[in-house]
């Protein structure tokens, strides 16, 4: 480190002591500088040279004032950040910072190394403290070449320093993916991206599934001098994502044979009780029928007297069994139980073609037909569900996945029977489901309304996140609604939901009268 080096340093009063520790292994002339508010630090740095500025993150806005501020030719700023979340680690190089810190034991050798060398506006420059991050992050130019890689993006990329630093990033980013990366648009147009799912190309060739966020590193004058983007290997993640969704799965399953098994037994009853009627009547029919013969043969034998006397006993048989009244309450019981096995004809229907394997081929698709089959399966678990009330409209057909939409439906049912079961204060069925749908010129709209306890205000941006839910531990795993989500969005379509506290929720989905051509596109 070069002799009378001269270190600024912006931070909270009481904090000295902790400061002196993380510089104490400085050698050398040091003059370290304290000042505690933004317009002070900004004017000493404008009075003497100063080899390095240490930022505290705790003064946030001050910290933030002198970066906007600090001229080009300014000297290189060190941000100690006990939190260092990836998103802070890229916000403060965003800002023009060199170097984020999280512990202060790294203080020195981060602040050693700017001692007169580069300058702020060099990126990626005095990054190769950042070891101890977990996730992969990569600073290129504006060219888009690799300026600098921590250890965990070499290993995730499986470069070697080497064949690293001044290779194109593209080689690893660009051949998976068929949209253009958001590390591209953050070097072409300044956005940010936070938490995009993505695809990188391993340097054996294997594709590795990661989260990326980027944002632009731009200069003192506006001119943008290269981005960074942080890489996050999903490997594990997606693994375990598949082990939640097959228990969700599992758990679905369990959840609809339950209410299949109930909607069926309701006929079934009815059914199973009309056979034990018609046992009996059968009986009565039988005794008039044995009258019925016994009167035949003294007709057939000319005996008047024998004729009379088995006349007044069919009659009186008839009265004992009530025959009138049998055969009127046969009539319905029969037609009672044609209808019960009709309805667990079209149940047992709806179910097989709600489980029939989908061949994920695009079809034409009758979207009342598949919201009607599943509200049927569904029905059984409607046990706080006073009525469902329908307003279909007459809609064109739609090419989509039909089963995927089914599996959409259901999820958006089940939310509302719970919803409303959840609200329940009486053991009777209150609630209502209200389902409707209606055509409109470049698609169709469906809308699953319930009257049950809603969903707090604060919890309706992240209600389709992945393993998000309002419910209680082990009531579900909050993957219903975010696969939900992310089939409407592989068919080009959007879901949204409407909803206050107390005052039920409302799913709109929408879906266009054909998928676009790249689904993978449309939904990332």
């Amino acid at each position: 480190m070069s002799s009378d080096a001269r270190i600024v340093v912006l931070q909270p009063p009481g904090q000295e002591r902790q400061l002196a520790r993380g510089l104490e292994s400085l050698a050398g002339d040091v003059t370290v500088e304290i000042y505690q508010d933004a317009e002070a630090c900004l004017r000493r740095m404008q009075a003497q040279r100063v080899d390095v500025l240490v930022l505290d993150a705790t003064l946030t806005g001050a910290s933030r004032v002198v970066l906007d501020h600090l001229p080009r030719s300014g000297p290189p700023v060190v941000v100690v950040d006990r939190e260092a979340s990836e998103h802070a680690v890229l916000a403060w190089y965003r800002a023009g910072a060199a170097n984020c810190i999280d512990n202060l034991d790294r203080l020195g050798p981060a602040v050693a190394e700017w001692c007169g060398g580069a300058r702020k506006s060099d990126p990626g420059a005095g990054l190769s403290r950042l070891d101890a991050m977990t996730s992969a992050l990569v600073v290129v130019d504006p060219d888009g070449r690799v300026v600098f890689g921590s250890p965990a993006a070499e290993q995730l990329l499986g470069a070697s320093g080497g064949a690293f630093i001044g290779a194109s990033v593209w080689s690893w980013l660009g051949s998976t993916t068929p949209e253009e990366p958001c590390l591209a648009r953050s070097l072409r147009s300044g956005e940010c991206f936070q938490g995009v799912d993505s695809r990188i190309t391993h340097s054996d060739g294997r594709v590795v599934p990661v989260t990326m966020s980027s944002a632009p590193i731009d200069d003192a004058s506006g001119e943008r001098t290269g981005a960074v983007v942080i890489l996050q290997d999903l490997t594990g993640t997606e693994r375990r994502r598949g082990d939640a969704l097959q228990t969700e799965k599992l758990a679905s399953i369990g959840q609809l044979a339950a209410g299949v098994a109930h909607e069926i037994n309701n006929p079934m009853g009815f059914i199973h009780a009309n056979l034990f009627q018609l046992a009996e009547y059968a009986g009565d029919l039988r005794k008039v029928w044995r009258d019925v013969e016994a009167l035949q043969r003294a007709i057939g034998g000319g005996d008047a007297s024998g004729i009379q006397q088995a006349s007044e006993q069919l009659a009186r048989t008839s009265d004992e069994c009530d025959i009138g009244f049998v055969l009127s309450d046969l009539t319905k019981a029969i037609r009672e139980s044609q209808e019960g096995s009709e309805r667990v004809r079209h149940i047992v229907q709806d179910l097989r073609d709600f489980s029939h394997q989908d061949t994920g081929e695009l079809v034409l698709a009758d979207i009342n037909q598949c919201l009607e089959s599943t509200a049927n399966i569904a029905r059984g678990m409607m046990k706080h569900v006073a009525s469902v009330e329908k307003r279909l409209g007459d809609l064109p057909p739609v090419l989509s996945y039909p089963m995927q939409l089914q599996q959409v439906f259901m999820n958006l049912l089940v939310n509302a029977c719970q919803a409303i079961e959840e609200a329940a204060d009486a053991p009777e069925a209150h609630g209502t489901i209200h389902l409707a749908t209606e055509a409109r010129e470049d698609g169709v709209v469906v809308t699953v309304r319930d009257t049950g306890v809603g969903i707090p205000a604060e919890h309706l941006d992240r209600i389709f996140d992945p393993f998000f839910t309002t419910k209680k531990v082990g009531a579900g795993t909050g993957l219903g609604l975010s696969t939900s989500f992310g089939i409407v969005q592989k068919h080009g379509g959007t879901l949204t939901v409407e909803s206050q506290p107390g005052q039920g929720s409302k799913f709109r989905l929408f879906l266009p009268l054909e998928p676009p051509e790249d689904p993978e596109a449309e939904s990332a």
